[in-house]
């Protein structure tokens, strides 16, 4: 192969291409992921309950049953901002993990925090908080 110096360059070009590649692939896979958590909240605000559960891992749906996802996030206000300005992802053996914490802000005003856990682009853990429930009202 290469020796001395132009080794030395092929090596940190191929570990440049690398690492980029690495990032472009989590990168996307975390936006991915950032819309999987949207399409959630959206599906619980418009009372899809059984599209919702569809996005949520064995492990959730198994301990929550639709019904009682359901009665927890009834009258759930739609979120009209959802930012993720933190957010972390690994991939190890071909299985992406992402974590997304950030915020919803409703019409009315109501904030909640978000925090989301992905696994290959599927829900294994969320919290909202506070749950911005009722009707906005026209004055």
């Amino acid at each position: 192969m290469f020796r001395g110096p132009r080794g030395l360059i092929v090596g940190l070009l191929v570990a440049a291409v690398a690492i980029g590649f690495a990032i472009t692939f989590g990168l996307r896979g975390s936006n991915q992921d950032a819309d999987t958590v949207r399409a959630f909240l959206n599906h619980l605000a418009a009372e899809e309950i059984t599209q919702a559960h569809g996005l949520l891992h064995n492990s959730i749906t198994e301990r929550l049953p639709e019904e009682e996802l359901r009665s927890s996030v009834a009258g759930l206000q739609t979120f009209d901002d959802i930012s993720f300005p933190s957010f972390s992802f690994s991939t190890s053996n071909g299985t992406r993990t992402t974590e997304l914490t950030g915020t919803g802000t409703t019409a009315s005003g109501c904030e909640s925090a978000l925090d989301f856990e992905l696994l290959n682009g599927v829900i294994t853990y969320f919290n909202i908080e506070p749950l911005c429930l009722g009707s906005v009202t026209d004055t």
